[in-house]
């Protein structure tokens, strides 16, 4: 998910295109500047902050090749060359690579730990599936995607039938089991536009983004066929009941799209019907 990899609430792409024009507007100023102010350390904060929010690291290393050479720019302007070089330029120009390595590390490293927090604060400990809290942020901005677009998605609640059963009857250890065989049979279905969550207990959600409802009543049709029938070969007796609803006008909140599944998912599960 793209808003995981927003660390400090700004889409990342936007906030790499900002590095890059803050390390030209610097080199700018440092050229305009008297020779005898240099901007040197200033250069550091666009590429930290790049490193912090760019997903790929060949931007990292373009943008720390940039930044060197911006910070050595007044050696260059002046038609020196590195054969020329005397020990102490040299030297501060290690130096100064080397500090800006550092930086553009601690921000990497910086990137990596507040993923890592947002995956945990996110998914579910036991099946590996995102979590009720990250369900109602995809909804609130699939919700949000719809005004002024013509955007459309669906929305899908799951039950475990007899789940109940399997905890009482074979322990809660088994019915930890189903639960996982469950949650990666779904992952199987997942695609950039299809989401699955854990809401907790028995209980999964589809969020399906651009997806009609002829297509996410198709897509839960498998879905039933396929968790039954694996859940019939590892003879785990539960089966699943799915409701469904699609949305491409503007609902009111998440709590109303998630009774309104929610609703749905027991008359399929009172009727004994489910998507084919």
């Amino acid at each position: 998910m793209n808003s995981i990899d927003s660390l400090f609430g700004i889409k990342p792409k936007l906030a790499v295109q900002l590095g890059f024009v803050s390390l030209f507007l610097i080199l700018m100023i440092d050229v305009l500047s008297p020779d005898d102010y240099r901007l040197v350390l200033l250069y550091l904060f666009p590429a930290a902050i790049i490193a912090l929010n760019a997903k790929s690291m060949k931007v990292v290393i373009a943008a720390l090749i940039i930044t060197t050479l911006f910070e050595n720019y007044f050696l260059l302007r002046d038609g020196y060359f590195p054969i020329y070089f005397t020990k102490i330029e040299v030297l501060n120009i290690l130096i100064r690579f080397l500090a800006t390595l550092l930086i553009m590390w601690l921000a990497r490293s910086l990137r990596r730990s507040q993923l890592r927090v947002n995956m945990l604060a996110n998914t579910d400990s036991l099946t590996g599936l995102w979590n009720r809290r990250w369900a109602r942020i995809v909804i609130e901005q699939a919700i949000a995607g719809l005004e002024g677009r013509s955007e459309i998605f669906s929305v899908a609640m799951i039950d475990v039938n007899d789940f109940k059963k399997i905890n009482d009857v074979r322990g809660h250890l088994v019915g930890d089991q189903v639960l996982t065989k469950i949650a990666h049979t779904l992952m199987k279905f997942s695609s950039e536009n299809v989401m699955f969550f854990r809401l907790g207990g028995d209980e999964f959600l589809i969020v399906a983004l651009k997806v009609n409802e002829q297509e996410v009543n198709r897509m839960c049709g498998d879905i039933v066929k396929t968790v039954n029938q694996t859940m019939h070969d590892s003879a785990y007796p539960v089966t699943l009941s799915i409701g469904m609803a699609t949305y491409s006008d503007t609902p009111r909140t998440v709590s109303e799209i998630l009774h309104e599944v929610d609703l749905e998912m027991y008359r399929h599960k009172t009727e004994g019907k489910n998507p084919q």
